[in-house]
């Protein structure tokens, strides 16, 4: 009588750590994906807003306005770069 209780108790424990464990990895899952969303959603943002900056820079100064060197060295090596392929 005393084996089956334990068997019962250990088969309970079992299926309880199981279940945390589902718990735990559906909300990782979900973190991850709510991360994920998030920054998506502030690189957007940022994206905008320095578009927006540049943007402006460019009407103050009439149309003409130089860009970061990082932006230049990835412009040339784009249009210097391999062609790709179709």
């Amino acid at each position: 009588m005393l084996s089956h209780i334990a068997e019962w108790a250990v088969a309970v424990l079992a299926g309880g750590v199981i279940a945390g464990l589902v718990v735990v990895a559906a909300a990782a899952a979900g973190g991850w994906l709510l991360y994920r969303w998030v920054r998506r959603r502030l690189d957007a943002a940022v994206l905008v807003a320095t578009y927006a900056r540049h943007r402006a820079a460019g009407a103050v100064a009439g149309g003409r306005v130089r860009l970061p060197p990082r932006v230049v060295h990835d412009l040339r090596r784009r249009i210097n770069g391999p062609p790709d392929v179709w």
